[in-house]
């Protein structure tokens, strides 16, 4: 039986000698949609729509990547949170080009680490009154 620990995202390990966890799907979803993030954002950044839906029939797992990528999200949130003492501003600023990313959105680079680590990287400025 999996051992599953309580992260917001429903982790389950995997059964493998090391231990990698996977999300429960609705547990995922759920957890990302109570952060802010709309399910078409989701689908784009963590899980295709199709591939959720068939996980949710077969009760599998999300896979390590996919996990990965939610809880990449997750932290982003809730920092960005942190950041702006608000989740209307946060979740604004998550979605509006910024200059530092050449015209992106922060959402944007969150579909990889090195990007969710520049958006952090830029969040921590935030918090500690960095403006540069």
């Amino acid at each position: 039986m999996p051992k599953t620990y309580d992260s917001g995202l429903g982790f389950e390990e995997d059964g493998s000698t090391a231990p990698m966890f996977r999300a429960r799907p609705a547990d995922a979803l759920a957890a990302l949609v109570e952060q802010g993030y709309s399910e078409d954002e989701i689908f784009r950044l963590v899980v295709p729509k199709r591939t959720l839906a068939r996980r949710r029939v077969t009760n599998d797992l999300l896979t390590v990547e996919e996990t990965d990528k939610a809880i990449r999200l997750k932290r982003v949130a809730a920092q960005a949170q942190r950041a702006f003492g608000d989740r209307e501003k946060a979740h604004r600023w998550l979605r509006k080009p910024k200059r530092e990313l050449k015209g992106e959105t922060p959402l944007a680079f969150l579909l990889s680490e090195a990007g969710a680590r520049a958006v952090e990287e830029m969040l921590h400025r935030i918090e500690h009154g960095i403006f540069a």
